[in-house]
C-alpha cells in the first residue's frame, strides 16, 4: 500500500473515490481517519457542526477495517469512510440529544434502521452533528451545543435543520453525512454551505424508529460533497424494511449509471415558486442553469403547477409532527426551548376542521402534481429564496421565506439540491431539482449530469 495523497487532499476528495483508493488499498482507513481528525481540530472551535465527537470508537472502527481489508474483505461499500450521523437520530451508546435539554444525557441502547445500515457498510462513525431542538428551526442552535456557523462565512448561518451535517461537509470533516428533512432541513443548509443534500421520495429510506411511521413527511436522507456520493450512501440507507410502515416507491437507486441521462427530458423551470419572494441575486446566480440543462439535450420551459395552497398544509402537518414527536419521546415540557414551546403552542390550538382541511387541501395538491408531471420529467427551482443570514439571529427575527423548501415534503417528492455559482457576498447559491414521487433515479442523473457541466467549465 502507497498513500498517494496528503491529509488535505483525503479531506476534499468524493467519498466515492475516497471508498475506492482505500479499497485498493491506495490508503488506509486509519489514514483517512486520522486527516479528518486533524481537520477537525482546525475547524470544529470555529464552526460548532458536532454536538458529540466519538473519535476513540472510529478510530478502533477504522484499525478493524484495516485488519480486514490486509486479509482482502470488506465490510461494504462505505468501507472506512468517515460519516457523521445528525443528533436525532438514536446511536447505540453514543449520546442523542435531538438538540434538547431534556435529551442532554440520552444514550441510546439501539441504532436507527439507516444508521445501521451506514455501519454495516463499513462507514466510520465520527460523532452527532448540531441541529436545533428536534429539528425544529431555521437555525441550527440549542442549549446544549451552541450554534453552528457557515464554513464560509462565520458569521452568517447554516440554516436547519441538518446545518451541523452541512457545515461537516462544506469544512471536510466528514466526507459523507445523513440529514432529515420534514420541511426542506437537508437542502437549505446544503444550499448555503455549498454542498449536496438530497430528499429521497417518501419511503424509500426507511425511517426506524419514527414518530409518525403513517406519514412519508418526514424523512431521513444522504448530504455529500458531489451527487455521487449521495447516490452512493442513498443505496446504503434504502431498501425495505418490516420495521417501517411505508413501502418503498419502488425506485432503484444507482451511483454507477448516474451518467446515463435520459434523452430530451422536459424540465419545467420557475425562480419564483408558489409566488416566493426569491432574491434577484439568487436569480441571477442560478440563472445560467437553465442553458447548462438546455446544452444537456433537456427541453426546458417556464412553468409551475398551482400548489400555492400546500403552505397552509405544511403548518398544520408541522404542528402535528410536533406534538407526535412529543408524545412519543415523552419527556415533558418543561425544558423546551421557547421555539419548540410556541410550536406546541400553536399545535395544540388546532382544530378537527383545521386537519381535515389541511388533508383536503395536500390530496387536491397531489392530484394537480400528478397530472402536472404528465408533461414534465422534473421541475426546477432554488433551493433557497434569500442570502444566508446571520447565525445569531433569533427565531422570531428570522424572515426567509421558505417557500421553495416547504412545497414538496407534503407530497413526498424526491428533490435535490446542488451547488450552483455564488450570490455577490461570495456564498453558494443552490439550485433543486425535483421529480415525481419514484424517480429519484432520474434526479439524481440530472443533477448529476449538471455537476459534471460546471465541472468542465471551471475547467476549461
Amino acid at each position: 500500500m502507497q498513500m498517494t495523497d496528503d491529509p488535505e487532499t483525503l479531506c476534499t476528495m468524493s467519498a466515492v473515490r475516497l471508498a475506492q483508493r482505500i479499497r485498493r488499498r491506495e490508503v488506509s482507513a486509519v489514514e483517512v481517519f486520522e486527516a479528518h481528525v486533524s481537520r477537525i481540530e482546525q475547524r470544529e472551535e470555529d464552526v460548532g457542526a458536532f454536538v458529540t465527537l466519538d473519535l476513540a470508537t472510529a478510530e478502533t472502527t477504522a484499525r478493524t477495517l484495516d485488519r480486514q481489508a490486509s486479509q482482502g474483505e470488506f465490510a461494504g461499500p462505505l468501507h472506512g469512510v468517515p460519516v457523521a450521523i445528525k443528533d436525532i437520530f438514536p446511536t447505540t451508546d453514543l449520546r442523542t440529544t435531538y438538540g434538547s435539554r431534556a435529551f442532554e444525557n440520552n444514550v441510546p441502547k439501539r441504532d436507527a434502521l439507516h444508521v445501521a445500515r451506514i455501519r454495516q457498510a463499513g462507514g466510520v462513525i465520527l460523532g452527532k452533528t448540531n441541529t436545533p431542538e428536534f429539528a425544529f428551526s431555521g437555525q441550527t442552535a440549542n442549549p446544549v451545543a451552541g450554534t453552528t456557523r457557515n464554513p464560509h462565512d462565520l458569521s452568517r448561518t447554516v440554516a436547519g435543520s441538518s446545518g451541523g451535517s452541512a457545515a461537516a461537509l462544506a469544512a471536510g470533516m466528514a466526507a459523507l453525512c445523513d440529514g432529515s428533512d420534514l420541511g426542506g432541513s437537508l437542502r437549505a443548509p446544503a444550499a448555503w454551505c455549498g454542498v449536496v443534500g438530497f430528499r429521497p421520495s417518501g419511503g424509500l429510506v426507511p425511517l426506524v424508529p419514527n414518530p409518525t411511521p403513517f406519514d412519508g413527511l418526514h424523512t431521513a436522507g444522504p448530504m455529500g460533497r458531489a451527487v455521487e456520493d449521495v447516490a452512493l450512501l442513498l443505496e446504503v440507507m434504502s431498501g425495505t424494511s418490516a420495521g417501517a410502515a411505508l413501502a418503498s416507491p419502488g425506485s432503484q437507486v444507482d451511483h454507477s449509471q448516474l451518467g446515463d441521462l435520459p434523452d430530451k427530458l422536459r424540465i419545467a423551470w420557475c425562480m419564483t415558486p408558489a409566488g416566493a419572494q426569491t432574491a434577484p441575486e439568487v436569480i441571477e446566480a442560478l440563472a445560467p442553469s437553465r442553458k447548462v440543462m438546455e446544452s444537456l439535450g433537456c427541453i426546458v420551459g417556464d412553468d409551475m403547477p398551482e400548489i400555492s395552497d400546500l403552505m397552509e398544509s405544511h403548518h398544520v402537518a408541522r404542528g402535528l409532527f410536533a406534538l407526535q414527536t412529543e408524545s412519543y419521546l415523552g419527556s415533558g415540557s418543561t425544558q423546551y426551548g421557547p421555539e419548540f414551546q410556541s410550536l406546541l403552542g400553536f399545535a395544540n390550538g388546532l382544530t378537527i376542521k383545521d386537519i381535515v382541511r389541511a388533508q383536503q387541501i395536500r390530496t387536491l395538491a397531489w392530484e394537480r402534481m400528478v397530472d402536472f408531471f404528465q408533461n414534465h420529467d422534473l421541475l426546477t427551482w432554488p433551493s433557497a429564496c434569500g442570502l444566508a443570514y446571520p447565525a445569531d439571529l433569533a427565531f422570531d427575527e428570522i424572515k426567509e421565506d421558505w417557500r421553495p423548501v416547504e412545497l414538496t415534503p407534503l407530497l413526498e417528492l424526491p428533490a435535490i439540491s446542488i451547488p450552483f455559482g455564488t450570490t455577490p457576498d461570495g456564498l453558494p447559491a443552490g439550485l433543486q431539482v425535483i421529480g415525481p414521487k419514484g424517480a429519484d433515479q432520474r434526479v439524481l442523473q440530472c443533477a448529476y449530469a449538471i455537476q459534471l457541466q460546471q465541472q468542465e467549465a471551471v475547467s476549461s
